[in-house]
């Protein structure tokens, strides 16, 4: 694992995200009205679907798990890492908790895939399946003004086959707080190879 050096952890804001499952996917990315000069428009769906995951269904004072991004890129298409290389648009992730206390680690990459893309173009990126996370942990002393930890993540990426297409999301993923320590999440499965 390698840690991103150009994601940037955003100000805590309030959300009320009462009554919201454990994790959201994006329901197909939400392409801006207008796509970027130099990018074609996507005629159909991103070859790239998102979603916020935890490890756990639940987390607890003193405690941690593992957040993350999960990505799934269709094949013959990948995404891009920092630096890219000789092309390409680094994947960012922003991320926002309504919990100031909580403390968050540093996001952990996988060690990237290398790709010529055409024109002899060297990058550096993903395909298939793809696991970003990060640490989240609670102060054992915490006292629970809230039922939960709401985070919000904004991502972008840019990707490429024989064309490029930028692709963004915004995503919310409510975690319990609980005096029990937590069960393994229905996601738990999509960490057992990170670490």
């Amino acid at each position: 694992m390698r840690q991103h050096h150009n994601v940037i952890l955003g100000s805590a804001v309030a959300l009320a995200f009462a009554g919201v499952g454990l994790s959201a996917s994006a329901a197909g990315e939400k392409p801006a009205a207008k796509q970027p000069a130099g990018f074609p428009a996507p005629e159909e769906p991103s070859a790239v679907s998102v979603e916020l995951i935890a490890e756990h269904a639940s987390i607890q004072p003193g405690g941690s798990t593992r957040v993350g991004v999960h990505f799934e890129i269709e094949e013959g298409w990948h995404i891009y890492t920092d630096p890219p290389g000789d092309a390409g648009m680094p994947t960012t992730i922003v991320v926002s908790s309504t919990v100031p206390e909580a403390g968050m680690g540093p996001w952990q990459w996988p060690e990237p895939e290398h790709f010529v893309d055409p024109g002899d173009i060297r990058t550096n990126g993903y395909s298939g399946t793809l696991v970003v996370w990060r640490t989240v942990s609670l102060p054992v002393y915490y006292v629970q003004p809230f039922k939960a930890i709401a985070l919000q993540a904004a991502i972008k990426w840019l990707a490429c086959k024989e064309i490029c297409i930028p692709g963004s999301a915004e995503l919310g993923l409510s975690l319990p707080l609980s005096a029990n320590p937590p069960a393994a999440s229905t996601h738990a499965a999509l960490f057992e190879h990170t670490d």
